[in-house]
């Protein structure tokens, strides 16, 4: 099989406990042209990470010492670091609460390590702005993709990563509707086989409570009935 190296020099934290899985996972991610480092446990990981040097952890769930849903709630208090679930929990309702937490996405082991790389790729390109939308203005509503920031007038606005791509992805194309499944589809990286898509209504409920002044009657966010959700560049009556 030929592999295509990554764009660039990316480096991957590899978070799991058991030697011969974190080493598989390693020596293959260099392979394809990966930096890449470990963490045997939850403290270690966020040592690690807090290095400030890595484009993306791989993070396994069941880590000792702090498992990997309180070490992904503390990175998302953070950073904005992107953050790939690797773990043997199938469970829907498991995949749903951590990718609420803030996961990029959630894979499921066991999972071949092409399809682990091509994970790691379109999580990576997500997070590269386009140049020409850096930054969304809208009726004092400012997205900045290059410093990663909202405000709303003098104000900043604290969003989780998803939260935050989720109103750019939005605010950058106004007043088109998108269903829950397009909007897992070019937000999640996912689909309803994989994810719930009451994932969206409950990012778009976090985004008003945080975006609007008046939450029950939204400003920017609106939902289109039967259909899904669309960014409104006009007030409403």
């Amino acid at each position: 099989m030929t592999m295509t190296l990554p764009d660039e020099d990316h480096m991957v934290l590899v978070a799991e406990d058991d030697m011969a899985s974190r080493t598989a996972t390693r020596l293959f991610l260099q392979r394809v042209g990966y930096r890449v480092g470990e963490a045997a446990d939850g403290p270690g990981t966020l040592r690690e990470a807090s290095l400030g040097s890595y484009d993306l952890v791989v993070l396994d769930l069941g880590l000792p010492g702090l498992d990997g849903e309180e070490v992904l709630a503390r990175l998302r208090r953070d950073s904005a670091l992107p953050v790939i679930v690797l773990t043997g929990r199938s469970e829907e309702s498991e995949r749903v609460r951590v990718l609420n937490l803030g996961a990029d996405d959630y894979v499921v082991k066991p999972c071949s390590l092409p399809e682990l790389d091509a994970r790691i790729r379109a999580v990576l390109r997500r997070g590269q702005p386009t140049p020409s939308t850096n930054q969304i203005e809208h009726d004092g509503l400012v997205v900045d993709r290059a410093a990663h920031r909202v405000t709303v007038g003098p104000t900043t606005i604290d969003l989780t990563p998803k939260e935050f791509d989720l109103l750019a992805f939005l605010a950058a194309t106004p007043d088109q509707v998108f269903t829950r499944e397009e909007l897992l589809e070019h937000v999640w990286g996912s689909t309803q086989e994989w994810q719930d898509p009451a994932t969206v209504t409950e990012h778009v409920r976090r985004l008003r409570l945080k975006l609007e002044p008046d939450a029950g009657s939204p400003r920017w966010l609106h939902t289109v009935r039967g259909i899904g959700y669309r960014f409104s560049v006009v007030a409403e009556d």
